[in-house]
């Protein structure tokens, strides 16, 4: 097999694993709703798109539509105009690539980070282990909720105070749900995921951001995930974090 085509099955693997976990709410075929809303590589927006245009980027999505063969690896489109988006995953494996590189090269202390997603090993310069800032999901000054020590971790952050627009007092996020169509109308700020790859924890923050603050928690618990969500409370933020995230910050610490 073409090593290009396994990095990109083993991606979309893990996406479609998501997908089934999730019900449908973490879907990699998403791409038409995200660049209908512009926040894909077409245009920028400043207004929603209307309730046809929706429904008809809708007719394009669904993680069903994509079939996958383990032996021999393949991937098949039950219709011609499925549109796969990986960038729920790509940063984390992008971290995962990059760190394999270094401990091939013998590297035992490093952070690496792309975009939202981060991987570390080893300990800092201080020798001690690296310190990863969670941010408060406010836009208008960035401040730290928390700071998490870890080695030979892999964390990623999916909020929806950083890539947005406003319109009529209202804002439209980039974390949007295919069963809708839409962006997500959630208190939920931000969720962060801690734990061994990096592809995986960057898919399983963007999809607890998208269940929101109720079924988030339950299903991150049930999955045994360390996840943190900071959830707005009116003008006050309010935390959950998984018992796994706790016992990982307490081992760590």
């Amino acid at each position: 097999m073409d090593s290009r085509f396994r990095h990109l099955y083993q991606v979309i693997a893990e996406g479609q694993r998501i997908a089934e976990l999730t019900e449908g709410t973490f879907d990699i075929t998403i791409g038409p709703l995200v660049n209908l809303w512009g926040f894909g590589p077409e245009r920028r927006r400043d207004t929603p798109p209307s309730a046809a245009e929706i429904q008809a980027a809708q007719a394009r999505v669904g993680w069903r539509k994509l079939e996958l063969q383990a032996q021999p690896a393949a991937v098949r489109k039950a219709q011609p105009d499925l549109y796969i988006d990986l960038s729920a995953l790509g940063e984390g494996y992008g971290v995962d690539q990059l760190t394999a590189w270094l401990d091939a090269q013998g590297v035992n202390d490093y952070m690496v980070a792309v975009a939202g997603a981060i991987r570390t090993k080893g300990s800092n310069a201080k020798q001690r282990p690296w310190a990863i800032a969670i941010e408060e999901p406010v836009t208008e000054h960035r401040s730290v909720n928390r700071i998490v020590s870890l080695t030979n971790r892999a964390v990623s952050t999916s909020g929806d105070y950083r890539n947005f627009f406003e319109r009529d007092g209202k804002r439209y996020s980039h974390e949007i749900n295919p069963v809708t169509g839409a962006p997500v109308e959630r208190n939920l700020g931000s969720v962060t995921v801690i734990g061994d790859v990096g592809m995986v924890v960057d898919g399983w923050a963007t999809a607890l951001m998208v269940l929101g603050e109720e079924r988030g928690p339950a299903l991150a618990e049930a999955q045994g995930l360390a996840a943190y969500f900071i959830v707005r409370d009116g003008e006050t933020l309010r935390t959950i974090a998984t018992p796994a995230f706790q016992k990982m910050l307490d081992v760590e610490n």
